[in-house]
């Protein structure tokens, strides 16, 4: 198929009535064929279909319902098996909806935000079957941003991981490096003063898709600031962490802020203040990552990043690792060079600009380009 010879046509997933208006909106200034199935309320009919399809599956379910269970386990809630039969249940509309639309006329993709809700996962699971390519949406990492890839979001995306991809990338111009500020769920104080050598250590949503899905050795905030703690006689001497809680994180870590000296809690101090002031930057996999690799700072992941890249970011797969690097400032790397290459391939040929709630001329052009290219098979 080629995107000049022919349009091309698309179902949309949309989780939400936002989601649902956007993707409408997206659809129509694309000017691509295509309906937007809303996940809540897709319609009733075709269930028992759909339902024998998912029986015909059901040692796939927990890989489905993976994500929702751990969860809605972190969040209080039972997981029993007349739970998780509930969810399937529910899934039945959506995929009912879906499969009817298929059998009229097989689409070119299927878009859908994140992937990882498992109604989604559910409806993935089918298209793929019909050999329909499913297409990932996410926020970028870089300010008012979007991620679409035909492999999945965040770790699971096709972002190539080979240093030489991006020596080989010549940048049309530079990327702003200045930060959008994030506002706190609640009151978070006043600014603290900044030690003279420190590490800063962002936390993350401790119940989303980065932690959930990308963090084989950190599964909470609370597991993180245990094994800080621990590596904190390998810390060069004066030095010490300095935390900031997610401004956008439900829950509070106030328990921990007074537990050890050399740990520091900086929830009210702005965030490229704090990145700029330090002289490490620990994160499992946070878009905090790239932000400070544009501020000019060496980058420590812990878990699964789509920027784990030799030569851009150090990485540390277990706490003797981060140990034996935090005790090195010499073994951190930093490559200006390659940084500038690779935020700039991330800007002009992966993301695309513009975001559901700041939608502009530019973005549903560059959108449609985009997905013409994964379609075919042609991603760089």
């Amino acid at each position: 198929m080629s995107i000049n010879s022919a349009p091309f046509w698309l179902l949309f997933l949309a989780m939400s009535r936002n989601q649902e208006k956007y993707f409408g909106r997206l659809k129509h200034d694309m000017a691509v064929d295509g309906v937007v199935v809303n996940a809540k309320h897709p319609g009733w009919g075709g269930r028992l279909s759909a339902l024998v399809w998912l029986l015909r599956r059901r040692h796939l379910w927990d890989q489905w319902l993976s994500f929702r269970v751990q969860k809605g386990r972190l969040n209080g809630e039972k997981a029993g098996r007349l739970f998780r039969f509930g969810l399937i249940l529910k899934s039945t509309g959506c995929l009912a909806a879906i499969k009817g639309l298929c059998r009229n006329r097989i689409p070119d993709g299927l878009v859908v935000m994140n992937g990882a809700h498992y109604k989604q996962q559910v409806v993935l699971a089918y298209v793929r079957e019909q050999g329909i390519q499913p297409l990932y949406m996410e926020l970028g990492c870089l300010p008012d941003t979007t991620a679409i890839d035909g492999k999945g979001v965040n770790y699971n995306g096709a972002v190539p991981r080979d240093p030489f991809f991006y020596r080989g990338y010549h940048p049309s111009k530079d990327v702003d490096a200045t930060l959008v500020k994030r506002a706190p769920r609640k009151p978070v104080g006043e600014p603290v003063s900044l030690p003279g050598h420190y590490i800063f250590v962002p936390f993350q949503v401790y119940d989303d898709t980065q932690i959930l899905l990308h963090s084989p050795w950190v599964d909470s905030m609370e597991s993180l600031y245990q094994i800080l703690e621990r590596c904190i006689p390998f810390l060069p001497e004066g030095w010490c962490f300095v935390i900031k809680e997610h401004p956008s994180a439900k829950k509070s870590y106030e328990h921990l802020h007074a537990n050890h000296s050399r740990i520091l809690f900086a929830n009210a101090n702005d965030t490229q203040e704090l990145i700029e002031g330090a002289r490490l930057v620990i994160t499992i996999n946070s878009t905090v990552g790239i932000e400070s690799l544009l501020l000019g700072r060496p980058v420590l992941t812990l878990g699964n990043a789509f920027y784990n890249i030799p030569e851009l970011v150090s990485h540390a797969a277990s706490e003797e690792a981060l140990s034996q690097l935090i005790s090195s400032p010499g073994s951190w790397v930093y490559d200006a060079e390659l940084v500038k290459h690779f935020v700039a391939w991330l800007s002009e040929k992966y993301l695309v600009p513009g975001r559901f709630r700041s939608y502009r001329d530019e973005h549903p052009k560059r959108m449609k380009q985009r997905i013409g290219q994964i379609l075919e098979g042609h991603y760089w």
